[in-house]
């Protein structure tokens, strides 16, 4: 009786703990890949659920679980996951997607909403919590950048084109229960970050860098530039150089309307979360939540994302994520982690790319006294050579946190892909039609853009052209063309020197000649030409040509504090060039040496120069290519100044004379209601010369858009040999239009442009060049030029960009000046433009 009595005893005894199961896991942003902090993990219909911790870890014994368990979170889709009824232990995560706030209407009673007063104290703490307040910081820094292609169907994997790369779908991640992803290339860099208060912007000192797919330091850093340095703290957060209005921004409470949701202890602080979301649509905004310290309006986790439907082009999804923590015992907040996720989508459905970039802190140090010391004597890489490091076991040491599987495998599968001779055929027909070259050997032919062109004087005008590559020299590039008029008869042709002579510091020298036709007096210092030749979209007036012969032999030298010097000694002779009347006459172009002879007259150019050329830029990030320099722009202004000198009877000079020329150019944000950039020179020439010689000011006799020209102006309507010109250029981008419903949707943007340039001629050089001057009350005179002495030129436009993403149409005003029988008071002029 003993033995079933103890039996049943213990069945009764264990009868409770029978069909419990424990369920544990974790909860993940399924963009960020990060925790979602206290989510709710529950059994839907039931009373039974937990809440998930500060990293989104959670764990739940139950008794007589359902058939699924569910995760949620606010701002986020529901998921549910199946739960097997027969295992006592079950390791379930959940992937959540992200999806539009909304939240039910809030009615605060008597007083402000307590979500304002927080976001308040937020925004008066932060000149006190923000990094930038401490008198220095360093730490060591770990960023990641890593690019995946989605929405990967299978039609597109049957393409004949991608047969052979089979292997590499293989490597598609669909274990994450999020839609696959193709990871493609991976960047690591490890670097030491240094700041000293009131010294400038923090010093990156990059001490490895390790890249899949790409070795070529121009494309690393446009992929980087994806992912610029911001702050949440800032007001606006600029991606892609598109300003988002931050939640914590001074003029927040204008933006965003601001919910608490939930109250919890973290890292030692009682916290509160709070939900936002925009007032507004088609702002550039976010919505999303955060985590803030009670005591000291620290923001210690903050999850945003980009609205939906704001103006901002090619791109779905920008979603930020970033952790603090305290440090020290007065609290100092720190960053822990950020990561930016950037989802580019060409059109629904299509094949897109996703860019992530992640960067941890480790070793932070706070207002130590070695840190000013090292901020001065350490240097900044932008050339990162010698900085790559490959080796596995070093990286494996360096890392913050491991590789995922699949990155891990990123680094093998593009390896393989590399070494495919199909690939790189495929690269090199890339390569021809974006670049323009096509490679054979050491030679490179091309650009494939100028092999056929049109123009009155010249006919059907057939070019080619090629370049030696690095196969033939790293330091040496050979470069030529050969082009032919079927019209004109004649053949025109030009060849250049390049040699590397250092490239730390960047130092070159070069020689050029050319001869050949064109529609610009300025050398080739001046201006760099383009195809001119096609004939298209241009106004139905006299195209005034020239044949050019120049030579010239260069130096330059880049230091490393954004100064440039460059010196060219140049030789060019001018002729005006081709039948452009019915009788057959040319340019004309008349320069009288002697004033009071009539019969002594020049009808070319021969000059020799000296130029010298400065060019400054803060700040400026640069990245050497083969044999080019890429600049990825800056914050602060472009300065550029130049001295011309002239020497008469040197090489067959025939004057004497001295140019100076400064130029300032810049662009900043007038937030919210878009951007404006500005262009100012001013100029000097000293001496007597042909008016082709001075600053002749640039006009547009095409139906194209130029930034940097006067599009009502006609070619050599105006010359000085004093001047000063400012060219304004205001994009409201959608700041007007987002308001109005019918527009809206189109995503249209409007801008406004103002230019206006003042200039005289000295008595000297008006009695050398009246031949050519023109004369209002003259009616039967040729249209020849004149200096806008009595008052400014001016023009005006407003116009439409973003029409289909890349075209812009521009309704253009000429208010002066119209007494010239070619000047046209009004024009329409259609362009290309792209920006985000």
């Amino acid at each position: 009786m003993k033995s079933p009595i103890f039996i049943l005893l213990l069945l009764l005894t264990a009868a409770p703990l029978l069909g419990q199961v424990t369920l544990r896991g974790r909860v993940i942003d399924q963009d960020t890949k990060e925790g979602v902090p206290f989510s709710n993990v529950f059994f839907e219909g039931t009373t039974k659920g937990t809440s998930t911790d500060v990293d989104g870890y959670y764990e739940l014994t139950v008794k007589e679980p359902g058939d699924s368990l569910s995760a949620s979170a606010i701002g986020y889709n529901v998921v549910r996951k199946p739960v097997l009824p027969d295992l006592a232990e079950q390791e379930i995560n959940f992937y959540l997607g992200g999806s539009s706030l909304t939240l039910n209407e809030v009615v605060v009673i008597a007083g402000e909403n307590p979500a304002n007063a927080i976001v308040k104290g937020i925004i008066d703490n932060k000149p006190e919590t923000r990094m930038s307040a401490r008198e220095s910081y360093a730490y060591e820094s770990y960023a990641k950048i890593e690019l995946d292609l989605e929405n990967i169907d299978a039609e597109l994997r049957n393409k004949k084109l991608l047969k052979p790369f089979d292997f590499i779908f293989e490597n598609i991640d669909s274990t994450s229960d999020e839609k696959p992803f193709l990871p493609i290339y991976i960047n690591e860099v490890l670097s030491d970050v240094l700041y000293v208060k009131d010294a400038g912007q923090p010093k990156r000192i990059i001490k490895a860098q390790r890249a899949t797919g790409t070795n070529n330091q121009t494309v690393i850093e446009y992929i980087k530039r994806i992912h610029l340095e911001y702050s949440i703290y800032d007001d606006w957060v600029y991606v892609l150089d598109k300003p988002f209005a931050s939640p914590f921004s001074k003029s927040g409470l204008n933006y965003y309307e601001y919910y608490i949701i939930d109250s919890a202890m973290v890292n030692g602080y009682w916290s509160h979360q709070l939900k936002f979301k925009p007032k507004r649509k088609q702002e550039p905004t976010f919505y999303g939540d955060f985590w803030v310290a009670d005591s000291t309006f620290a923001v210690q986790r903050a999850n945003m994302r980009m609205t939906p439907d704001a103006n901002i082009n090619l791109v779905s999804r920008i979603i930020i994520h970033e952790e603090y923590e305290p440090k020290g015992e007065v609290p100092n907040w720190v960053p822990v982690k950020k990561k930016m996720v950037v989802d580019f989508s060409p059109a629904e459905n299509a094949p897109g790319m996703i860019a992530r970039r992640t960067e941890t802190f480790k070793n932070m140090r706070l207002n130590q006294v070695g840190t000013k010391q090292d901020y001065i004597e350490k240097e900044e890489f932008y050339l990162l050579d010698e900085v790559k490091v490959e080796n596995d076991s070093f990286w494996q040491a360096a890392r913050h946190e491991p590789l995922s599987k699949t990155e891990q495998q990123v680094y093998t599968m593009v390896d393989s892909i590399q070494n495919m001779p199909l690939f790189k055929t495929y690269v090199e027909v890339l390569e021809t039609v974006f670049v323009g070259y096509l490679q054979i050997g050491k030679v490179e032919i091309g650009p494939y853009s100028s092999l056929y062109s049109f123009n009155p004087v010249e006919g059907d005008r057939f070019s080619i052209g090629g370049r030696t590559t690095r196969l033939f020299s790293e330091n040496l590039r050979l470069g030529g063309f050969l082009a032919y008029g079927l019209q004109d008869q004649q053949f025109k042709y030009g060849g250049n020197v390049d040699w590397i002579m250092s490239r730390k510091p960047r130092t070159t020298a070069g020689l050029a000649y050319v001869n050949d036709i064109s529609l610009n007096s300025e050398n080739s210092e001046e201006f760099v030409q383009g195809d001119l030749f096609s004939g298209l979209f241009r106004r139905d007036l006299l195209m005034k040509l020239m044949r050019v012969r120049e030579g010239k032999v260069y130096y330059e030298r880049f230091w490393k504090n954004g100064l440039s010097n460059r010196v060219t000694f140049l030789h060019r002779e001018m002729d005006p060039y081709g039948g452009i009347f019915p009788d057959g006459r040319g340019f004309n172009f008349a320069y009288l040496s002697d004033p009071g002879r009539l019969t002594d007259i020049d009808t070319t150019i021969r000059t020799t120069e000296i130029i010298f050329k400065t060019r400054y830029v803060k700040d400026e990030m640069i990245v050497d290519g083969d044999f080019s320099r890429n600049s990825f722009g800056s914050k602060h202004p472009i300065i550029e100044f130049q001295y011309t000198l002239g020497v008469d009877d040197l090489l067959g000079g025939q004057y004497t004379y001295h140019k100076l020329n400064l130029s300032y150019r810049h662009y900043f944000y007038m937030n919210p209601v878009g951007w404006m950039s500005y262009r100012i020179r001013a100029g000097k020439v000293f001496g007597n010369v042909p008016f082709l010689l001075m600053e002749v000011h640039p006009g547009n006799e095409g139906y194209l858009v130029g930034r940097s020209i006067f599009n009502m102006m006609t070619r050599y309507e105006f010359a000085s040999d004093t001047y000063a010109s400012l060219m304004l250029e205001h994009h409201f981008d959608g700041f007007f239009l987002n308001h109005i419903p019918l527009l809206r949707k189109l995503k249209f943007r409007s801008y406004a442009t103002f230019k206006a340039v003042m200039g005289r001629l000295s008595n000297a050089n008006r009695d050398v060049n009246r031949l050519n001057l023109f004369e209002p009350t003259d009616v039967n005179t040729y249209p020849g030029f004149r200096a806008p002495s009595q008052h400014p030129y001016m023009e005006a436009s407003v116009g439409i960009e973003n029409i289909l993403k890349v075209f812009q149409i521009e309704a253009v005003w000429r208010l002066n000046y119209l007494d010239n029988p070619q000047a046209r008071r009004f024009g329409l002029r259609g362009g290309v433009a792209f920006y985000f």
